[in-house]
């Protein structure tokens, strides 16, 4: 699951994303994530409702994910720590599914570890650090496999 399969390159064959959705985009590009975005349910790997999230909030305009270069999930569409909790409590596997490949991509070794250097002074807090990790992992992978170049 956390390895990210190599997109065929279709250098040339890739919409712009002013014409283009990101669903088109990644089944141009060849990810991994492209059945998800579809809607299809083929691929046990894919099933993942968090990323499916991400997947539906950026359909329309792809190009937005490339904000996660500078800046966050939690500056950029979950500004609130409720609003994190519940979605930890909603999709855990899920979320933790993507937390465990951004710590696999740091070569983090434990939950501490990964989230050195953030403010968690009880559970929620440690809820809320790993969505935000998670989610932005998420989109940041999406640039990596739509723009591989950047």
């Amino acid at each position: 699951m956390c390895e990210a399969k190599q997109p065929t390159p279709n250098w040339g064959r890739i919409m712009t994303t002013a014409t283009a959705t990101l669903s088109q985009l990644l089944t141009e590009a060849g990810s991994q994530w492209a059945p998800l975005a579809r809607g299809e349910d083929t691929w046990e790997d894919s099933r993942n409702d968090a990323m499916a999230d991400l997947l539906e909030r950026y359909e329309t305009c792809p190009e937005a994910l490339l904000n996660f270069e500078t800046s966050d999930w939690v500056n950029l569409d979950e500004p609130y720590t409720s609003d994190l909790i519940k979605r930890y409590e909603r999709n855990t596997p899920d979320i933790k599914t993507l937390f465990d490949c951004w710590c696999d991509a740091i070569g983090a070794t434990s939950t501490l570890e990964a989230l050195e250097g953030q403010t968690i002074e009880d559970p929620e807090d440690m809820m809320a650090a790993m969505v935000n990790v998670a989610m932005t992992y998420a989109a940041q992978e999406l640039i990596r496999e739509l723009w591989p170049d950047r």
